[in-house]
């Protein structure tokens, strides 16, 4: 199966969440603690008749020092 997984065999690090981003755009970010491979999952089903225009950026960042340190006392696995 390699890194490509069932969607029952992945591991939610993030409820999935309506947003009414025709009103405000919204904006936000998540710190991956493990590392591994990441899934951008965005679900249309709610309003399947009308299409959905989405735009977004990924940004993968080592964590500085102080990010690397915080997570080392809490007990998080950080990259080589």
């Amino acid at each position: 199966m390699g890194e490509r997984q069932k969607a029952g065999e992945m591991t939610e690090v993030l409820a999935s969440q309506r947003y009414n981003a025709h009103l405000v755009p919204e904006d936000g970010t998540l710190t991956c603690s493990n590392p591994g491979t990441y899934v951008l999952r965005f679900d249309n089903t709610y309003s399947f008749i009308h299409a959905k225009k989405v735009n977004f950026t990924v940004e993968v960042l080592l964590p500085d020092k102080a990010s690397e340190e915080k997570m080392n006392q809490l007990g998080a696995v950080t990259p080589k």
